[in-house]
């Protein structure tokens, strides 16, 4: 659907707007910014003044005293360059690695708190793996650019300034002759980061195809193993391999070209320098120390003028990243409650519950018409249908009947393309998304447990019930049995995504989460067509009490469990074809006939071939 890692725009123009907004960020973060700006400029000043007294003034005081007292001068000297560089270069390390921190941990929390408020509609545009990398790799390198990235600009810009200062205060002629070489180690910069970016892009794209398919091929093993896949899987993941290697090994010998290259154009300066200061020094007046001090700052000098070219082409993945993360910021939700609504009932993260009224379950759909982007291909078509509170209604048809679509407009999901729902006589947009979920349950086929303990995960439908509550929950649905079987009962760990526990088990506690929270409307999402022949036992033992006073739609695939439905409706192509009784549906011998008839006599042959 999406690219984990998108391509970047080498030559994609720097966006102010969109900086400033990044750089906004920053304003909490003031006192720090100020503390790593002033000793980030302290230690290229003190770097700079350091190799100057080491080379001129602290070795010449040396050398004409020429006694001890001379060279303990020249070391308390060194010494308290040292120290001082050793102070500033902590205090600036600990201020970046805070806004690093403070920065990815923001743009982390604010991504996470929007994504929360988006619609259901927009999980079905983007994959899981897609929005983990934008609220988690592009906050970070947001972070690194914000804290480090700005930290090495100011290093440099201020390193080859007092240089510079140094230099043409000396020997302006000097100081000419190094700086010829610049404009070429700038043109050959900016053509090499290019490729190299444009390589280790590719290498991080390739790097995560490694990954995937590892994760495939180790979440998959028992498939593999079934269906004797291994030699095909293993001749696959050789040519992502390859392909990862072979990129790898060409990114190496760009950077490796680069550096070279550098060097060379570098060791011509100074060559070029160190004749002509050579030769002044020969002639006079120029002394060899101011000579030695030329050839130290030239070779420090296009360290910062490197770092400076990196830190451009850095910010282009930054900019990028920077957009994908606003842009997931800036998604407004497609469902959202009228401004008199929010004011009465608040909102998700602030509701206003004492304004909520009690939901009754009376449920009304009223020639309801539904299409995804828009409507403009119809998946249900004029429903209506009225729902007494307590009554239950099961949906049956073929995958991509219009069922579910029912269900998710009356969670509000997504919202009706033509037509109204009602809930206790009055349209559901007049209050709010947040007051309609708290009174809905909804279990799905496949259920999701959060890691954690068997008791957290039930009490995530009611998040301050008690262990008593828990434990009524979980006997309602008849779960209470094997969780006291488990090591450590209801403080037992499920894992990550309850993988400790069967299919069957987290179904039976996905049930008692719904029941926890004691909502007025259930939706059971075809869940019991993934468990076993005896949790499904277990589990109709208790449906019929879990129905009782609750008004509740269930999308049935196995037809055995919806036989004392209050109301049964066949769908077909968005269309309800057939309605009525299990017993009513029968009698007509019609869709549902052929449907249950056909089931029951499979699951007869089932049972005469395990027998």
């Amino acid at each position: 659907m999406h690219e984990e890692f998108d391509e970047v725009d080498l030559n994609a123009r720097i966006n102010f707007k969109l900086w400033k907004r990044v750089l906004s960020y920053l304003k909490p973060y003031k006192k720090l910014i100020i503390i790593m700006m002033v000793a980030v400029i302290s230690t290229a000043l003190v770097e700079t003044l350091f190799v100057k007294y080491i080379s001129e003034d602290g070795l010449k005081r040396f050398v004409e005293q020429g006694n001890l007292d001379g060279f303990s001068l020249f070391l308390l000297g060194m010494l308290g360059f040292v120290l001082a560089e050793g102070i500033a270069v902590k205090v600036f390390i600990m201020a970046s690695s805070r806004i690093e921190q403070k920065i990815y941990s923001l743009l982390t929390s604010e991504a996470f708190s929007h994504l929360q408020s988006l619609s259901y509609s927009f999980f079905d545009k983007y994959s899981v793996g897609w929005l983990i990398s934008r609220t988690t790799n592009d906050t970070a390198r947001l972070g690194e650019i914000l804290s480090w990235g700005i930290n090495d600009l100011i290093w440099s810009i201020f390193k080859l300034i007092f240089i510079l200062i140094v230099m043409l205060t000396i020997s302006p002629k000097l100081a000419l002759i190094m700086l010829i070489v610049v404009p070429t180690i700038t043109l050959v910069g900016v053509f090499f980061r290019k490729v190299i970016i444009r390589y280790s892009w590719k290498v991080r794209r390739l790097n995560a195809q490694v990954s995937g398919a590892l994760n495939e091929g180790i979440m998959g093993a028992k498939t593999s193993k079934s269906l004797v896949l291994e030699e095909k899987n293993f001749h696959g993941f050789s040519q992502i391999v390859h392909k990862f290697r072979s990129a790898s090994i060409r990114s190496s010998i760009y950077n490796s070209l680069y550096y070279q290259i550098i060097a060379v154009i570098a060791a011509f300066g100074i060559a070029s320098m160190t004749y002509f200061g050579g030769m002044e020094v020969l002639i006079g007046p120029m002394e060899s120390s101011v000579l030695f001090l030329f050839i130290s700052y030239t070779t420090m000098f296009f360290e910062p003028v490197l770092g400076i070219a990196r830190i451009t082409n850095e910010m282009k993945h930054a900019q990028v990243a920077a957009e994908r993360v606003f842009n997931i910021i800036s998604v407004e939700p497609e469902l959202i409650d009228r401004p008199e609504v929010l004011e009465k009932y608040g909102t998700y993260n602030a509701p206003k519950k004492d304004n909520w009224e009690a939901l009754d379950g009376t449920v009304t759909f009223d020639h309801v018409s539904f299409g995804y982007n828009g409507g403009a291909n119809l998946v249900l078509k004029d429903f209506s249908l009225d729902v007494e509170r307590g009554k239950s209604v099961a949906l049956v048809g073929e995958t991509g009947a219009g069922k579910s679509t029912i269900v998710n407009l009356l969670c509000r999901f997504y919202e009706p393309t033509a037509g109204s729902i009602r809930i206790d006589g009055r349209d559901y947009k007049e209050r709010s998304i947040a007051w309609l979920h708290a009174n809905l349950g909804y279990v799905m086929q496949t259920p999701h447990l959060f890691s954690g303990t068997v008791k957290d995960n039930i009490a995530y439908g009611k998040l301050d019930a008690t262990l008593e509550e828990v434990i009524e929950a979980a006997k309602a649905v008849n779960a209470h049995d094997f969780i006291m079987k488990l090591d450590h009962g209801y403080d037992s760990e499920v894992g990550e995504g309850g993988n400790r526990l069967s299919q069957g088990q987290r179904q039976l506690l996905s049930f008692a989460r719904a029941i926890i929270a004691n909502p007025k409307i259930l939706v059971l999402d075809e869940a019991t067509s993934s468990i076993d022949t005896e949790t499904e036992y277990i589990i109709q033992q208790a449906i019929h009490h879990l129905l009782a006073g609750r008004t509740s739609f269930i999308i049935a695939h196995r037809l055995s469990t919806i036989v004392h439905s209050d109301l049964i409706l066949v769908v077909k192509a968005g269309e309800v074809i057939e309605r009525g009784t299990h017993e009513e549906l029968m009698q007509v011998k019609g869709y549902y006939y052929k449907l249950y008839t056909n089931q029951f006599v499979e699951n007869q042959m089932k049972e005469l071939h395990f027998m």
